[in-house]
């Protein structure tokens, strides 16, 4: 396994992959992902700005983001990263990748033929996933990133098959954490998996002190971050 890091403009990834010629299969489709995405904000600025689902009609990354954006409530710009990374590992699975993790920013995407380690930062913990054919990790935080959120928590992170709507509905999801006690923390990710139980795997809410969790996740272990295995600007 190879480790490979890559940024252009805002897309910061960490890729995990056999080879160097897997990695630039993923550059390519990151590059491509974005210049769609880039391509539509100039004529449709709407797409960029808006908190809230639009209507739009445009190639397959942007109906992908605007899909999922419908079906969590929130703006399209919500699965971006997760859009990205999803079409980046599609195309090292078509090149014949065996290992294809892309990592965006936290928001990750894996086709693995081996169990990975995934830390959710900033906890301890951390999922041991099998080897899987397709599978997308998403992660939303009130206190860490650039990406906007309305909420609170440390992390909000939604496991599901299809990485655009689990990059949204980590949104949502985080969007919905406030200065919560145990109960309502509880209540809150109970009620948030019964609504969108149809698209997601599982949920995860790290709050302070508190965790959360509702659905079919992969089993939990804990782990020390490590710094140079984040990928952050």
């Amino acid at each position: 396994m190879r480790r490979f890091r890559f940024q252009y403009k805002e897309t910061i990834v960490t890729i995990l992959t056999e080879n160097e010629e897997f990695y630039k299969t993923a550059v390519k489709a990151i590059l491509e992902a974005r210049s769609e995405i880039e391509d539509y904000i100039l004529h449709n600025p709407d797409f960029f700005t808006s908190y809230e689902p639009i209507e739009c009609s445009g190639g397959e990354i942007i109906n992908r983001m605007c899909n999922a954006a419908k079906i969590a409530g929130v703006g399209p710009m919500a699965a971006v990263a997760g859009t990205i990374a999803a079409y980046a590992v599609e195309k090292m699975i078509d090149a014949g990748a065996k290992l294809a993790v892309v990592d965006n920013g936290g928001d990750i995407v894996m086709h693995s033929d081996r169990e990975l380690l995934v830390g959710i930062y900033p906890s301890k913990l951390a999922f041991k996933v099998p080897p899987v054919d397709y599978l997308a990790i998403c992660t939303s935080s009130g206190k860490i990133g650039h990406s906007v959120s309305f909420g609170k928590a440390d992390a909000a992170t939604v496991v599901a098959r299809d990485a655009s709507i689990a990059d949204a509905l980590a949104t949502a999801l985080g969007n919905l954490i406030g200065d919560f006690g145990k109960k309502e923390l509880e209540k809150t990710v109970s009620e948030f998996y019964g609504k969108y139980s149809d698209f997601v795997e599982g949920i995860l809410v790290v709050k302070d002190e508190l965790v959360a969790l509702a659905g079919n996740l992969p089993s939990l272990a804990f782990a020390e971050s490590k710094e140079d295995l984040i990928t952050k600007g």
